[in-house]
């Protein structure tokens, strides 16, 4: 479409034509009065939640909705026992970070997904060889 910005195959497959945060949120149901609330992450918190405690339990999951897993500040309680959770594996080696290729944007100077790419999406990295000679 002329005068749009390129979006990426897969959100494009998710969200349609939209292109913009506003754009996804009034395709999913939400008036444009309510949206500047969602600039509060906490908004995000309180909003969705409830709508995947919905749908889950139309779709029949065996789901106990008496606890939160919210791992932020917004619940210490939990976020300190993944924390604590999460340093005990690490220090027992049972979890631990290796190395794998990461995409570097360099408009945005930072590492970015596959479908985030304005192009060359599903490119994966390729291996070089180099040969030391000494003249």
């Amino acid at each position: 479409v002329p005068g749009k910005p390129k979006v990426a195959k897969k959100i494009l497959a998710k969200t349609g034509d939209a292109a913009f945060q506003w754009e996804i949120l009034h395709s999913m149901g939400i008036p444009i009065d309510d949206m500047p609330a969602f600039c509060d992450p906490l908004h995000w918190l309180q909003h969705f939640p409830p709508i995947g405690e919905r749908d889950l339990k139309r779709f029949g999951a065996p789901v106990d909705f008496r606890r939160s897993f919210i791992t932020t500040s917004v619940n210490p309680y939990y976020d300190s026992f993944v924390r604590w959770q999460f340093g005990k594996l690490k220090k027992g080696e049972k979890i631990g970070f290796g190395k794998r290729p990461t995409i570097y944007s360099e408009i945005d100077g930072q590492a970015c997904m596959d479908h985030d790419r304005a192009e060359g999406e599903g490119v994966g990295p390729q291996e070089y060889t180099a040969i030391k000679i000494e003249l």
